[in-house]
């Protein structure tokens, strides 16, 4: 049995891990995940929803083929994933659990527990990369930089194959030091299953499979053992696809086939070769820049780090692909903060003797503090609304309020916050069970014939939509009085630092009384 060497110096440091003060951090990981999950309520892009979860409905004979989304009919979308969903739901239906809402917290739940373990595993092996000072930095950011929990509880594909890719980052570390068949078993398979979750991740396999035949010089007859494996795992795949689509077919095949060389991609946008950098100094908030920043210093000081050799190809090639989404880079997420803290420690190297002004402890006291303030704004965040657009959010809201009542809904401006669409079904946050009334303004003479008699009359209207003290009144004057909004105040106010435009976002709910 391959048995991880373990340096005599780092004895401290597994201490670490056995400590109470560890465990009782881990502890309020899980709940804070759990948290996420639960507050986390909807999808942050419709595929999250529409190409795993009613595929499984599909499967389980509550959804019509007519009726999925248009890539199940070009075969597109592996069928690992909608099976593994298939048998959750499944075991979830058995034991009583049809609530749709209750059904995506805990396919969130689960991958934030799976996300925990993974983490876990990894900063155990990446952490002997850091003197001990720097270690608790390390764990903390790998679980809880503040975006990571979000992208962790994600039922996706992008999370799942991004986990697996961790996976296989943790074996050829803990193992860098033995050349054992058994290590190429796991990476084949590691990164098999990987790409199985997400076929762009096959550009993580090819760094990783490059990095150990040029830079890790492992035999060629090993790491062709490991890429055999990935092969026999991609043909497992088809077995998976036969059970999702009823007939043998190649999806990893259609999906280049349907989205690279037909083009289709393109028709949901086009975006500029640099898009990606404008979303890693964006997205994460102040600590764009220095996300940024780290990876130009390890790739410059230490541009044969294992890392650095398999998210280059992953960035470079979906750079030249004209379809871009910030999702898109979710796999490769959880690297970060390793990049982040192994930068600061190959900077601060190289800076112990210069006088400038960022090597003064106060001021790194000063830029820590806030940062600290920043990354823990950013976690309260997250845990306070919903996914993606936030509209599921009120969907929720509303079922959980009021139950099984008759409800008519009069929604402002087309401000339907139940998505529903024609082709694919939304099974779960579709409006079959309330009355929906649109109206273009509360300003309109017969707003009010739109109530209904012998119903609970409910008003949806975004703060856009809200154009003053005078509409307030007027609210007021009809007895509406908001008892839901899926974006806090507080919330609110961040938004205005971080991305004003997601203050469009803001939905009201009014109660007619």
């Amino acid at each position: 049995m391959i048995q991880p060497i373990i340096p005599e110096t780092n004895m401290r440091a597994q201490n670490l891990f056995k400590s109470t003060n560890y465990r009782l951090f881990i502890l309020l990981v899980i709940i804070f995940y759990l948290l996420v999950a639960y507050k986390s309520s909807g999808y942050h892009q419709e595929d999250e929803h529409y190409q795993l979860i009613e595929f499984a409905n599909y499967k389980l004979g509550l959804v019509p083929e007519n009726r999925l989304a248009w890539e199940f009919k070009e075969q597109i979308r592996p069928g690992f994933q909608p099976m593994i969903c298939f048998y959750l739901l499944k075991g979830f239906h058995l034991v009583g659990i049809d609530d749709g809402y209750i059904i995506t917290f805990l396919l969130r739940a689960i991958s934030g527990l799976f996300s925990i373990f993974v983490i876990g595993k990894f900063v155990k092996v990446y952490k002997s990369n850091f003197g001990t000072s720097l270690q608790p930095c390390f764990i903390f950011l790998s679980y809880v930089l503040w975006f990571l929990p979000y992208i962790n509880v994600r039922f996706s594909s992008e999370t799942w194959s991004g986990l697996f890719f961790l996976l296989t980052l943790t074996i050829i570390e803990q193992f860098k030091n033995t050349e054992a068949l058994k290590k190429y078993l796991f990476i084949g398979i590691l990164l098999g299953i990987s790409i199985l979750f997400r076929y762009q991740s096959a550009l993580l396999a090819v760094g990783i499979i490059l990095w150990l035949l040029l830079i890790h010089k492992s035999k060629i007859k090993d790491v062709l053992t490991s890429a055999f494996i990935i092969f026999i795992v991609l043909c497992l795949g088809m077995v998976f696809d036969y059970w999702l689509y009823g007939e043998f077919t190649c999806t990893i095949y259609n999906y280049f086939n349907v989205n690279l060389i037909k083009g289709v991609s393109t028709s949901f946008g086009v975006s500029p070769f640099y898009e990606y950098i404008y979303y890693v100094i964006t997205a994460p908030g102040p600590f764009g820049i220095f996300i940024l920043l780290a990876f130009l210093v390890v790739s410059f000081y230490d541009p044969k780090h294992i890392i650095i050799w398999a998210i280059v190809p992953f960035i470079l090639i979906h750079s030249l692909i004209p379809h871009k989404e910030l999702r898109f880079l979710f796999p490769i997420a959880n690297v970060v903060p390793f990049l982040i803290v192994y930068a600061f420690m190959i900077t601060k190297n190289k800076l112990k003797d210069s006088t400038l002004l960022i090597t003064n402890k106060p001021v790194s006291i000063i830029v820590l503090t806030l940062l600290l303030t920043i990354n823990c704004t950013g976690l309260i965040a997250i845990a306070s609304t919903g996914a993606g657009t936030k509209r599921t959010v009120v969907t929720e809201w509303i079922h959980r309020k009021y139950g099984t009542e008759k409800l008519n809904i009069i929604i402002v401006n087309v401000q339907n916050p139940y998505m529903d669409w024609g082709p694919p079904k939304n099974t779960y946050y579709s409006s079959s069970t309330v009355n929906l009334n649109y109206v273009n303004s509360i300003w309109q003479e017969d707003f009010l014939t739109h109530k209904k008699k012998g119903y609970k009359n409910l008003l949806v209207i975004s703060d856009e939509d809200i154009t003053g003290e005078r509409a307030i009144s007027l609210l007021k004057s009809f007895h509406l009085v908001k008892v839901y909004q899926n974006i806090p105040d507080f919330l609110s106010i961040v938004y205005r630092f971080y991305d004003p435009s997601m203050n469009d976002l803001r939905l009201n709910v009014y109660d007619f009384q």
